[in-house]
């Protein structure tokens, strides 16, 4: 802001000042990314490489080595690459780079279908804004989901030149496909049918055609197949029961064929009829006065054993409700029973499960689907009811128990490892367990502790789960090991689980299980595993009071160690007479107003959702029912037999209670005013649903969820948001070639109306074009290129980099040269602020240079002494703030050789108040006239 009054400070100031704007200016522009406009040498390509099924594994190695050969045109200066591998969609395996390396490639597209719009698109995203750009497809032209032609005209309008390299497809010879299947979309229960198989062949060649029908051969034959179209007829087909079934054609060729995924195809009808019941039961004692009760109310009714239980979503789904009567989860695999859960859920089936000694916790419910679907809980919350029990565990763990049985792929000791730890958790806080496992010898894998807290709980769980197969098998020691600490321990109840998969020395095994029972109550359950156990085993069990369980399925051995718990604690069946308590409204109980006594039931918890109709002694439910998923299951924990339900059979609503609870849990055909169907469109399905009511109106409004199960029994769950009056669409992905169950299902709600809608329908997804018997597709890929400008790359890889392509205009950024001169500035701005340079520096330095270049002794003293005299001066102008420049004119001009000491004195310091001259210099008075005269004048007036 100051002015200083000195010209050389004024000159130093402004030029500092400059100095400051012009490096403030070079940091702004530096920041704000100053760039210069230039003409950039510079091409990028993307490889788009076709890795779908219809490429095979030759063509898909030469499309790379084709891209590995163009890569070695690329200049490294100028160039940069990217690849991208695509099918049904597009991944980036290498980004763009100026070296790439394809000696492994890693991306895995889905090979489906050929999605080459996805790919373009992905490919444009890639590209640097600074270069030319090329992209290079290297397919077969098999184009089967997406808009290529739009993708394309996307990359033209952004400058982007597409060429191609074709492959020529490799057929082999003897190539069959199915074509199609026909069958009526709806037939009549009992009504006779045709299905009618379209097969093409590019040769004269045999096969074996099979139909099947919900997974069973219903047709099998070898047929003659001429080059071309062939078409087969399979007449007379008859289905006798109700629902959809899911028909699938096979045909396979006797020689060799190029693609196996298109030699089967599916279809679907839905077989109408009245409603059938399917009744499960090992023992059909226990439906002796169920089964005639239920169709006596207009049901169909079939009954299977739980082995024979189908396994299948298309056969189950031909039953409106599926009833499980004292089954148990030891003759269910697990399986079937995840077949059930998704029945009910995601197909809207119906569930009924009646108790017995066999059924709910005592029967091996316990974590398991079946658990999951049903309104009630295996566990009773009130543990008060439940003595403190000791639950030891004896495995086997010999080399044996290493072989995997089964189709699960576990090993037998892996399965007896989970069947621990669920019972685990199935254990009370306060109950005792232990594990003894044995080979060759035993030992104490767990020390009987109490369960305790969950972090217990996981550290013996982590424990169980490091057990590892050892050598031979020594029953005898394991069960000593156990007769040493069970009889001191202070639980009310002692149990024992022995699992072992073979035999061994019998010598006292026997009897010792007999002396821990007749002496201490302790009691031993054997489960057997395969065939290969010894016979004695059922006699050791025997001995000990317990039972014998023969396993076949090893699936099934987490389920028998669950009811083996339950039954230990002697406190989930309930035996005495007592009469139901109505708890709860229901269209189960419509019409009836009292029950009669029961003599027993399963003790059980109900969920939070759950309704409670009836309830039993101890406040336990009796018949609980909830909605699950799309469909609903009902719990009745006593029995529809003679052991429990005496009153009850001769009862006179019997047939009414049982119809009611069976048709409450069908919801198929409650509304026929849905239409449903999936429809394909490019990768994606849409499940679309039409709404109307019974006067053809349209139905607004409607919640609706739906449930998809793939041909993998994988469901999907989706909300049907509506789209247009009375239409309901949402989207889904497929993956799987096959049979799809989709069920619909919703509601709404009015002042006026409650509407309830439900339906079921099937789709199939047939193979993808990709295994089509198609050429490879050379048109197509021209009409790509040509939209860009674009050619045939094939056999010209030195043209892929070629700068041919319309330069971009590019910026060179400057930032890093404007920022390294702010920083020299910096340094100048520094120096011009901080150092000062004198005339007595200019003089000192040229008198330094003049005795350099030989100057005389006495011109050097004049010069020294005028130097002394400017630095006294310079002193002076310091002190003073400023000084004229005729002020140093005398002492400067060398006219006198005064001597250093006799020169003139530099004036003090002018202050604020007057100051006295000193005595030494009021001697002599200037001359009048005299420059020094005017000089003490004029001090003299600023002084004043």
């Amino acid at each position: 802001v100051g002015f200083p009054r000195s010209i050389y400070r004024r000159m130093r100031n402004i030029f500092s000042l400059l100095v400051r704007m012009l490096l403030v200016t070079l940091i702004v522009l530096a920041l704000a990314g100053m760039q210069l406009p230039q003409t950039a040498d510079k091409l990028a390509v993307v490889f788009l490489v076709d890795v779908s099924d219809s490429m095979s594994p030759r063509m898909q190695e030469s499309a790379l080595e084709y891209v590995r050969t163009a890569l070695e045109e690329m200049k490294a200066d100028k160039d940069q690459a990217a690849v991208v591998l695509f099918g049904a969609n597009a991944i980036v395996e290498q980004p763009m780079a100026a070296a790439l390396d394809l000696s492994q490639p890693g991306a895995n597209p889905i090979t489906l279908n050929t999605d080459m719009a996805e790919a373009i698109r992905l490919a444009l995203a890639l590209f640097p804004p600074d270069s030319a750009r090329r992209m290079v497809i290297l397919s077969d032209g098999v184009d089967t989901v997406g808009d290529a032609e739009n993708a394309a005209e996307l990359a033209a309008a952004t400058g982007v030149q597409i060429d191609y390299v074709p492959f020529a497809r490799q057929v082999l010879p003897g190539e069959i496909l199915v074509r199609d299947v026909s069958i009526p979309p709806r037939v009549n229960e009992g009504e006779v049918f045709d299905l009618s198989v379209n097969i093409e062949s590019d040769v004269d060649t045999s096969a074996i055609l099979r139909v099947l029908a919900s997974g069973q051969v219903i047709e099998q034959r070898e047929i003659a197949l001429q080059e071309g179209a062939n078409r087969y007829l399979v007449t007379e087909l008859q289905l006798p029961d109700t629902g959809f079934v899911d028909f699938r054609v096979q045909v396979e060729p006797q020689g060799a064929d190029g693609f196996y995924q298109n030699n089967e195809l599916s279809a679907f009808t839905e077989v109408k009829g009245r409603p059938t019941v399917l009744l499960v039961t090992p023992d059909e004692r226990e439906i002796e006065f169920l089964r005639p009760a239920l169709e006596e109310s207009g049901l169909l009714v079939d009954v299977v054993s739980p082995r024979n239980l189908p396994t299948g979503l298309a056969p189950l789904s031909e039953y409106s409700s599926i009833m499980l009567v004292n089954t148990p989860a030891t003759e269910l695999t697990a399986d079937r029973m995840e077949l059930l859960q998704i029945y009910v859920r995601d197909l809207g089936g119906g569930l009924v499960t009646v108790g017995g000694p066999n059924a709910y916790g005592v029967g091996g419910y316990f974590e398991t689907p079946l658990e999951e679907t049903l309104p009630v809980e295996m566990r009773i919350r009130d543990q008060e009811r439940i003595p403190s029990l000791t639950m030891l565990f004896v495995l086997d763990r010999s080399g044996s128990m290493e072989i995997a049985s089964g189709p699960s792929g576990f090993t037998n000791l892996e399965l007896a490892k989970e069947a621990i730890i669920r019972s685990f958790n199935f254990l009370n806080d306060y109950d005792r367990t232990g594990v003894i496992s044995f080979d060759t010898a035993a030992y104490f894998v767990i020390e009987l502790q109490e369960l305790a807290d969950t972090a217990n709980r996981e550290a013996l769980i982590d424990r169980v789960g490091a057990l590892r197969p050892g050598g031979g098998t020594d029953i005898f020691g394991a069960l000593e090991g156990a007769s040493q600490v069970l009889p001191g321990d202070t639980s009310a109840l002692k149990h024992m689980i022995l699992l072992t998969d073979g035999g061994a020395n019998p010598a006292g095994t026997i009897e010792l299980a007999d002396n821990m029972y007749e002496n201490y109550g302790i009691t031993l359950s054997v489960v057997a595993v395969g065939q290969g156990y010894a016979p004695w085993l059922r006699n050791l069990a025997a001995a000990g009071r317990g039972n014998f369980h023969e396993t076949f399925d090893v699936s099934t051995i987490p389920s028998i160690f669950s009811a083996e718990t339950v039954l230990a604690t002697r406190s989930y069946i309930f035996e005495e007479e007592f009469l139901p308590v109505l708890t709860g409204r229901s269209p189960i109980m419509d019409g009836i107003n009292a029950a009669p006594t029961l003599q027993g039931y399963v003790a059980t918890t109900e969920k939070d959702t759950a309704t409670v109709i009836l309830r039993g002694p101890e406040d336990d439910p009796l018949l609980a029912s909830w909605q699950y998923g799309l469909g609903r299951a009902v719990a009745f924990t006593s029995d529809a037999s003679a052991r429990w339900a005496s009153n009850w059979v001769p009862w006179s609503d019997f047939a009414r209670f049982w119809s009611q609870t069976v048709r409450w849990t069908i919801t198929e055909g409650t509304n026929s005013n849905l239409e449903v169907r999936v429809e394909q469109r490019g990768e994606q399905a849409y499940l679309v649903v039409d709404a109307r009511d019974d006067d053809g109106a349209y139905l607004n409004g409607l919640n609706l969820n739906s449930a998809v199960v793939t041909p993998g029994l994988e469901s999907e769950t989706m909300n049907i948001p509506q789209v247009a009056p009375g239409r309901y669409e949402v989207a889904f992905t497929p993956e799987d070639e096959g049979a799809y169950f989709v069920r619909v299902a919703g509601a709404a709600g009015g002042e006026n109306q409650n509407i309830s809608v439900a339906q079921t329908g099937g789709w199939v997804l047939s193979y993808s074009a990709e295994y089509n018997l198609a050429e490879t597709d050379r048109r197509f890929m021209e009409n790509i290129s040509v939209i860009t400008g674009g050619e045939s790359l094939e056999d010209k890889t030195q043209s892929v980099f070629a700068h041919n392509l319309r330069l971009e205009d590019a910026s060179e950024p400057v930032w890093q040269y404007l920022l390294s001169l702010a920083a020299f500035l910096l340094i100048l701005d520094i120096a011009v602020r901080r150092v000062v340079i004198t005339r007595s520096d200019l003089e000192a330095a040229r008198a330094a240079i003049a005795r350099s270049a030989g100057v005389g002794q006495a011109e050097a003293r004049r010069t020294a002494t005028s130097g002394r005299l400017t630095g006294l001066m310079d002193a002076k102008r310091s002190a003073t703030g400023s000084i004229d420049a005729d002020e140093v004119a005398p002492a400067a001009s060398g006219q006198s050789d005064t001597s250093p000491e006799e020169a003139p004195r530099p004036r003090p310091k002018r202050g604020f108040g007057r100051r006295e001259a000193p005595a030494a210099t009021a001697e002599k008075k200037p001359e009048p006239g005299s420059l020094a005269a005017r000089l003490l004048e004029k001090k003299r007036q600023e002084d004043n």
